[in-house]
């Protein structure tokens, strides 16, 4: 757990899962699932086994499961995974190996590669659509 108000320079490696609400700029790599709370603030790469963030990053997203994008969430950089859910603010290109599912306040600017692709009413989505194939890794 990074707690609120704590600020960590560097790289952050765990077996288990992660909870920031501090800031953190460096690199993250954890086995478990990484959750950022909405105040927080990421300056890195993030590497985990599920992604749910509510807070802003400026790095890329990489997830064998889930990756998981409240509405208050802003994510400048790519985000790569088994499924996606956009309900928040994204600057990048989203790949997923199944489905990518824009909610109505969804923002996306950037090119979406994926096997289904969900745009709900309300979304907005500036980019190209690639569908039916697996994305490379």
């Amino acid at each position: 757990m990074v707690g609120r108000g704590a600020q960590v320079e560097g790289s952050l490696v765990s077996s288990g899962s992660l909870w920031i609400a501090g800031r953190i700029k460096g690199e993250i790599s954890v086995e478990g699932q990484v959750t950022v709370a909405p105040d927080s603030e990421v300056e890195a790469d993030i590497k985990a086994g599920s992604i749910n963030l509510a807070g802003r990053v400026n790095g890329n997203l990489i997830a064998p499961g889930s990756v998981e994008l409240p509405a208050q969430s802003q994510v400048k950089g790519d985000v790569r995974a088994k499924s996606v859910a956009v309900h928040g603010a994204v600057e990048g290109n989203v790949i997923a190996e199944q489905k990518v599912e824009l909610g109505p306040g969804a923002r996306l600017q950037g090119d979406i590669t994926c096997a289904a692709l969900v745009v709900a009413e309300g979304a907005v989505f500036r980019g190209r659509s690639i569908m039916g194939q697996r994305p490379a890794k």
